[in-house]
């Protein structure tokens, strides 16, 4: 239900817009319970104060949330430029020289904010033209339409890349969930694309058919999502990040790892991660694979066998085996081996949509983190391709 809400609580003011319904709501009750003649009439009172109190207090964190987000972004501009594609703006950083050869595109995981891949990003803007961008929502990019949708953002990806005059050819790098998106743009736009690297990408199968997980985590990362955005809008959220950070586990030790390759620009993607947008945004594209709604996206969410023709794809995913994405689910032998057997298959699933697909193992000891357990590698395989495709002439494609 609060999906319907999305463009709403993703505004900047939206928390303030919410407060002050309520806050008129409480006065109305009150002007009501004053001229009833119900015995109830104290009751009634008492309902309408709190609900005064209660609003205004919600008012007063949503003017503080404003304020909060004004001033991080005064501290924090965008570097790179925000373009019109069509009544909202998207962020795109474009940097370095394409040299003859292709651009370089980079979709980061989840619904993160370009700069999660800002590492891989310098270690080539000096070789060629290297291109970071904000999807609506995330990072410096307006909230954009709801509800979010993969297939819509692709087409977003086209305008933002056409208005700020970035001819290409591009090899598009996605990293899991944006190796969604990656695939989806070059489907789509298959003249624009030199080849496509896949690092461990999400096809739609690993979350609408994997047994005891799926689409249920996507559910679970929604509401999680949800409940961010709404203490974002009241001035109350807290990055739980920083104390899984903190923790022994192996989610602090990947976040730590991360913040390590990021730290150049931590400061700005905490700002960001700070807007309420961003947990709508995130939590409306998650829900792409709710119950109901997957069936009808679905036919322009997939990537068929062979529907990117004879281009370039590189499937790069750990060596390891899926023990490591299955164990911590703690099925039991028959349903992990099951599980096991889904997801070792999920993964090269991407081999069948070119003919030029090439299948490629991460260094041993990474798992699907590998951009930031091993970013050396990511980088010298798409310095590799980029001098492959120079040599084959890839602009003329």
């Amino acid at each position: 239900m609060i999906e319907v809400f999305h463009p709403l609580l993703a505004h900047r003011w939206g928390g303030v817009i919410v407060a002050v319904f309520l806050v008129l709501a409480g006065i109305f009750l009150l002007s009501w319970v004053r001229r009833s003649k119900s015995p109830h009439r104290g009751l009634g009172r008492l309902l309408a104060w709190v609900v005064c109190g209660g609003a205004g207090l919600l008012l007063a964190g949503a003017l503080v949330s404003v304020a909060m987000t004004a001033y991080r972004g005064s501290r924090h501009p965008a570097p790179g430029a925000l373009i019109d594609v069509g009544g909202y703006r998207m962020h795109i950083l474009a940097e370095g020289d394409g040299r003859g050869g292709p651009s370089v595109l980079w979709i980061p995981g989840a619904h993160s904010q370009g700069l999660a891949m800002h590492h891989l990003h310098g270690a080539l803007r000096d070789e060629t033209r290297s291109i970071l961008f904000d999807r609506p929502g995330t990072g410096w990019s307006d909230p954009g339409p709801f509800p979010r949708r993969t297939s819509v953002e692709a087409v977003e990806l086209a305008r933002l890349l056409e208005r700020a005059d970035e001819k290409g050819p591009f090899i598009v790098v996605g990293h899991s969930y944006g190796g969604l998106l990656a695939a989806n743009f070059a489907r789509r736009y298959p003249e624009r694309i030199a080849a496509v690297v896949l690092l461990d990408a999400s096809p739609p199968d690993a979350f609408v058919y994997a047994p005891a997980y799926g689409s249920a985590a996507l559910g679970e990362l929604a509401r999680q999502a949800e409940r961010e955005g709404l203490a974002k809008l009241v001035g109350v959220w807290r990055n739980r990040d920083d104390a899984i950070a903190e923790s022994d586990t192996e989610m602090g030790e990947l976040l730590r790892l991360q913040r390590s390759q990021l730290a150049d620009v931590g400061d700005a993607m905490a700002a960001n991660r700070g807007r309420p947008a961003t947990s709508f945004a995130e939590a409306s594209i998650f829900r792409e694979f709710g119950a109901g709604t997957v069936t009808k996206t679905a036919p322009g969410l997939v990537v068929y066998d062979g529907e990117l023709g004879d281009l370039p794809v590189l499937v790069v995913i750990p060596g390891e085996g899926a023990a490591a994405v299955v164990d911590p689910l703690g099925l039991d032998e028959v349903a992990a081996a099951r599980a096991r057997n889904f997801f070792e298959r999920a993964r090269v699933r991407y081999l069948d949509v070119s003919s030029d697909a090439r299948l490629v193992h991460t260094p041993p000891g990474t798992g699907h983190n590998f951009p930031y357990e091993t970013p050396e590698f990511v980088v010298e395989l798409v310095r590799e391709l980029l001098e492959e495709l120079r040599g084959e002439g890839a602009v003329a494609r």
